[in-house]
């Protein structure tokens, strides 16, 4: 039986209108390189002004980016971590409520698009209370989070981390969700001890990344069965409670039985679904195992196809700055299809089958077939059986494995390889030579 938690502290929600007359302060270049970690020109570039301003106690600010803020004073915190004023946040095309437990004031720089509302009470549901409560019962174990896009499933990993913190629990994230990771660039999935409060889990170190090479799980569901159950078991146990963030693919009976499959791989202390929409109750209810059901916050935000794309360009740049050319040879570091793990047989590609697969995404794998680093496919040169990839690689690799979504060398996304636009799982539908 699913646990609905319906109940919520309901928030009013207002134009920000600050109480004290905003001061804006004019940063110096070398500030404003510091606080935007942004490309130039993008939408989710930041302004060159600061503001200042301040809120009572028992209010949220809801900082909706891009923007950056820092605490001047008073007492306030983010999804459960407290902030101090050494601490300054960065909002990427989402949004941050704060919390102000004692009358505050902040700094804050806002982007195009990006603002401050004020709102009443806090924005964080009862249900997710609740949530964080069953979960501190557990001394060890593993919870899931299961909901379709823009349900808050991140924001609520992010939570119940904090809130488990805060308890003195030994806490774990795995991040799943290949289109929107925090822990790493899309197309990949990875794992991470969390050590102090967090603001996003973008904060966190990861340990441990794997190569998907899709930003979708519908081409991919067993590897991502399969690699999620690899980084649980990286991280969950030995007195230390593991929360797993999942992808949103939850509509529809494919996405259905895809999902009661990776429960029934995970085998989880308890499911956390989230959102009332899709399919999330039907995958909770389709097993024997505690489950409970959380409402998404009043105040989530439905992105745009533009906004998901502007978001996982930045995740690309992130990892790809500083990236250089760089040629390796199949015959001493294999080049092998992420999707089928199959070899690439370099030397037997036609001049179409090389043009298909340039600009492709690749992952360099160690020799435990862990990610080190991603990369763009640049070239393939058949008669001496190289590739060159641009990336910021300084290792050696085990192994190359080409992805299924093609980038430009900003990051932007450019389509799917060829090969990967017929759908249906690697195993089955790529044939040799590319194996894709």
């Amino acid at each position: 039986m699913v646990a609905t938690c319906s109940r919520s502290t309901k928030s009013h929600r207002q134009a920000f209108q600050p109480l004290d007359p905003l001061r804006t302060e004019i940063l110096t270049s070398d500030e404003e390189s510091d606080l935007c970690s942004y490309r130039e020109g993008s939408p989710f570039s930041l302004t060159g002004a600061a503001r200042t301003i301040t809120a009572e106690a028992g209010k949220t600010l809801l900082i909706i980016g891009p923007a950056s803020f820092e605490l001047r004073g008073g007492e306030a915190s983010v999804l459960g971590a407290p902030l101090d004023s050494s601490r300054r946040v960065v909002v990427r095309g989402k949004q941050t409520p704060v919390e102000i437990h004692s009358s505050a004031g902040f700094r804050v720089w806002l982007g195009e698009d990006g603002g401050v509302e004020e709102l009443g009470g806090s924005t964080i549901p009862l249900s997710w209370r609740e949530a964080a409560s069953a979960l501190s019962q557990l001394d060890e174990g593993t919870a899931v989070v299961i909901g379709g896009g823009d349900a808050g499933k991140t924001t609520l990993c992010t939570f119940l981390a904090n809130s488990m913190l805060s308890e003195g629990k030994r806490v774990s994230v795995v991040d799943a969700d290949i289109g929107q990771t925090d822990l790493g660039p899309p197309t990949t999935m990875a794992a991470a001890d969390v050590t102090r409060h967090a603001v996003n889990l973008s904060e966190v170190e990861p340990s441990e990344r794997l190569f998907i090479g899709l930003t979708s799980p519908g081409r991919v569901k067993g590897k991502v069965i399969r690699g999620v159950k690899r980084l649980v078991a990286c991280r969950a146990g030995h007195g230390k409670l593991a929360i797993v963030n999942t992808d949103g693919w939850v509509k529809g009976s494919e996405a259905v039985t895809y999902k009661v499959q990776m429960l029934d791989e995970l085998k989880p202390d308890i499911a956390l679904g989230i959102g009332t929409g899709d399919n999330t109750s039907e995958i909770l209810q389709a097993g024997n195992r505690a489950t409970l059901l959380a409402r998404s916050p009043d105040i989530i935000k439905e992105r745009t196809q533009v906004d998901r794309r502007e978001l996982r360009a930045l995740g690309y740049q992130k990892y790809l700055a500083g990236a250089s050319v760089k040629v390796f040879r199949s015959d001493r570091t294999g080049v092998q299809s992420a999707l089928s793990s199959e070899p690439l047989h370099l030397n037997r590609l036609s001049r179409s089958q090389v043009e298909d697969l340039k600009d492709a995404i690749v992952g360099f794998l160690d020799a435990g077939g862990f990610l080190q680093e991603i990369g763009i496919l640049k070239d393939v040169i058949p008669s001496n059986k190289t590739v060159k990839i641009r990336s910021r690689i300084a290792v050696t690799p085990s192994k190359i494995e080409i992805g299924g979504v093609r980038l430009s060398d900003d990051g932007r996304e450019l389509g799917y390889v060829r090969r990967y636009e017929q759908g249906g799982e690697a195993s089955r539908t790529y044939q040799s030579p590319l194996r894709l």
